[in-house]
């Protein structure tokens, strides 16, 4: 899935009727290459015309090499030498000499097929700009490009893409002059390889990435499929997962790949148990899908949503975390440019929604007069990275920014700035969870293999005002986890709006692990179901802080998948030496809560003055090493919210208890020397008798307590 900008071919003229390998219909390398041994100059000129007319470029540069060596300083051979660079490869350091040399003789009336003609044609001065603009040579590119406007005909095609260059040019300069701080590294082996990397999709914490490439198979198996056009094998989806030494596996091809067909990387769902897929066999080219079940991704299966896939180019997609948004890209009729970036919204039909809505343009905020593609939406669900070819690029493909407003509408989008783009294309962009590490397609001097895949970190693009959900099913005695235990962790909003839906989060087959985006300042019940027995095995909750900026809430789960049932490890005091604290005081603390409510934060009010005196006790060596006690407890009040009161106070208990671990457990001067036990957990109270607004009866039994021994 080659979405680059397209470098135009040289100037028309006519396709001469010939004999030769180019009308067998099939083209051999070794045919292409006896023929350059073989035949004269001008059979030489003859075919690698037809041949680059005809798309071969690979072919024609063979034939050209040949040539070279006939006349190394023909300006037209090096014009096509330099042109084919490009072309084949994009390889704009190797153009670059023999497109100088092509300059020093131009033509206007320059004839391809003739083998007397001598000169170049004057689109050598548009590629030798090109060039100089890939390699960052600006001043140089823009000279280029205004001779080429200055000796052009009015009419060529090129003139309006030298316009959209000469607005690039003086955007990099801009953004050269103004370098954002970022760390960015090519990835290398074993995922960037002697061939062409790219399209990378990153799962929310970073431990797999999923890509796309050309490298062949074992056993010669693609070489009958290769493009002959470009020397190319076909595109396969490849996984590599984080070692625990934090390198990169070895990728391995995912099952639904076939040797004859082009499979490329979109997106992936946050469970990941699908992936979408780009296919071209149909024609202009659609977005697929395959499952994972039975321990495998299933054949891919064209996507079925009403109004995506058409006749025209459906390029990219990706859906949304909350699962009411599907983003993706096409080159339909009534676009702002060539292909632009659309969402379909989940509307109610008979109370429920479940019915995609018709395809609605993101604007002119997102689309601009170029190509707009490769879109991905943040856990948020409002910040929308996606790449641009127009005038907002410092040169190709660069990646954007948007945010979608309260009102519904996009923020006019912002170039992420250079070194973040380069002047060669950049696009694929994806993040993990707190958005300020990510992967990205580019073609840069360090490259391996052409297209390669690049790692982002950055400080000014992380999430702001937002709660992250991770957890993780663990099974009793560390086995996998069984493919048919059909688990799903429902979560609810119990203060959201009214229209915003229940969510169903699966945890991942290969490591128990789930995530999602969350609001700040909402109240949340997790109800985890085994839905093969169509029970509810366990309800938890929680509730996310008000303006901390990002923030993660953590659940785990014991699952004894034999039996199955969840395992409640009972809470242990670990034994800790004797300590004389005659001159230590023990310390408390007490919280009455509100109804429903069941966390804090060490960070503010009370409970951060107590841990403050947890830690001067430690620093001034009145303690070595100090257990806190907790004392939960729920009135009898009925909740709704978590079924049980039993379940609330559990809740209250644990919130706190490991709050207060991962506190001191971050700072290394008090790691290990802080333990947490929960002592009670318990619903008390007088009766409840349909009088819940009476605080001052039920208030004294809504309470977490802390003391220190």
């Amino acid at each position: 899935m080659v979405q680059s900008t397209k470098l135009l071919v040289f100037v028309s003229a006519m396709l001469l009727s010939y004999s030769g390998i180019s009308q067998r219909g099939q083209i051999s390398e070794p045919e292409v290459r006896e023929m350059a041994t073989s035949a004269n100059e001008n059979q030489l000129i003859m075919q690698a015309s037809n041949l680059m007319q005809e798309g071969y470029s690979y072919f024609a540069e063979i034939l050209v090499d040949r040539l070279l060596e006939i006349q190394p300083n023909s300006a037209n051979y090096n014009y096509r030498k330099g042109f084919l660079c490009l072309d084949v490869r994009k390889d704009y350091l190797t153009a670059i000499p023999y497109l100088e040399k092509a300059v020093l003789d131009i033509d206007p009336n320059y004839d391809m097929y003739s083998s007397k003609e001598k000169s170049a044609a004057l689109d050598a001065l548009f590629h030798l700009g090109t060039s100089y603009h890939l390699n960052e040579e600006i001043e140089k590119a823009e000279l280029y490009y205004n001779k080429f406007k200055e000796v052009s005909s009015k009419k060529s095609e090129l003139l309006p893409i030298v316009e959209v260059r000469l607005v690039q040019c003086i955007e990099a300069k801009k953004r050269m002059a103004n370098p954002v701080k970022v760390y960015l590294k090519n990835i290398g082996s074993p995922i960037n390889s002697n061939y062409p990397e790219y399209s990378p999709v990153i799962s929310l914490d970073g431990s797999a990435l999923y890509f796309t490439s050309r490298r062949p198979w074992a056993n010669n198996e693609t070489d009958p499929y290769k493009d002959r056009r470009i020397n190319q094998y076909p595109e396969d989806v490849y996984v590599s997962y984080v070692d625990v030494d934090s390198t990169w596996t070895e990728p391995v091809r995912l099952e639904f790949c076939k040797p004859r067909q082009n499979e490329a990387t979109i997106a992936i769902s946050s469970d990941e148990r699908k992936i979408y897929i780009y296919e071209d066999s149909t024609g202009n080219g659609d977005i697929y899908y395959t499952d994972f079940y039975h321990a495998k991704f299933q054949d891919i299966q064209k996507l079925k949503v009403k109004n995506i896939n058409t006749q025209y180019w459906e390029t990219h997609s990706m859906m949304s975390h909350d699962k009411e948004t599907f983003y993706f890209v096409s080159d339909r009729p009534g676009g702002f440019g060539g292909r632009d970036i659309y969402m379909v919204k989940l509307e109610e039909s008979n109370g429920k929604k479940d019915k995609w809505g018709d395809p609605i343009n993101l604007g002119p905020t997102v689309n601009g007069p170029g190509d707009d593609d490769s879109p991905f939406i943040s856990v948020d669900n409002r910040t929308l990275y996606f790449a641009t070819n127009d005038g907002r690029s410092i040169g190709g493909f660069d990646i954007m920014r948007t945010i979608l407003e309260d009102d519904g509408t996009w923020m006019e989008a912002e170039n992420l700035g250079y070194p973040f783009n380069s002047t060669n294309d950049d696009l694929f962009y994806t993040t993990t969870l707190d958005g300020r590490k990510g992967y990205m397609t580019s073609f840069r001097k360090d490259g391996k293999g052409e297209k390669d895949i690049y790692e982002i970190h950055n400080d000014y693009l992380g999430l702001k005002e937002i709660a992250v959900l991770k957890g993780l099913i663990k099974s009793v005695g560390d086995k996998p986890i069984p493919e048919d235990f059909a688990l799903n962790v429902k979560l609810v909003c119990i203060d959201c709006d009214e229209d915003s839906p229940d969510r169903l989060i699966f945890p991942r087959l290969r490591d128990g692990r789930f995530m999602t985006g969350l609001d700040p300042c909402k109240t949340y019940r997790l109800e985890y179901t085994d839905l093969g027995k169509n029970e509810v095995m366990h309800i938890d909750g929680f509730t996310t802080l008000c303006d901390t900026g990002y923030q993660e809430i953590y659940r785990e789960l014991l699952i004894d998948f034999d039996k199955g049932i969840i395992v409640f490890p009972p809470d242990t005091i670990v034994d800790l030496p004797p300590v004389i604290v005659a001159d230590c005081p023990n310390l408390e603390f007490m919280h009455y809560f509100e109804y429903n409510k069941n966390k804090l934060s060490v960070r503010r009010g009370d409970l951060k003055k107590f841990v403050k005196e947890v830690e001067t006790q430690l620093i001034e060596d009145c303690r070595e090493n100090v257990t806190i006690n907790v004392y939960s407890s729920a009135s009898h009040v009925p909740t709704k919210t978590y079924a049980t009161n039993e379940n609330l106070t559990r809740i209250r208990a644990e919130n706190m208890k490991y709050d207060i671990i991962a506190y001191f457990e971050k700072n290394e001067k008090f790691k290990g020397h802080v333990n947490v036990v929960i002592v009670t957990a318990i619903v008390q109270g007088p009766e409840y008798v349909k009088d819940a607004g009476n605080t001052k009866k039920y208030g004294p039994y809504q309470y977490v307590g802390l003391k220190t021994e």
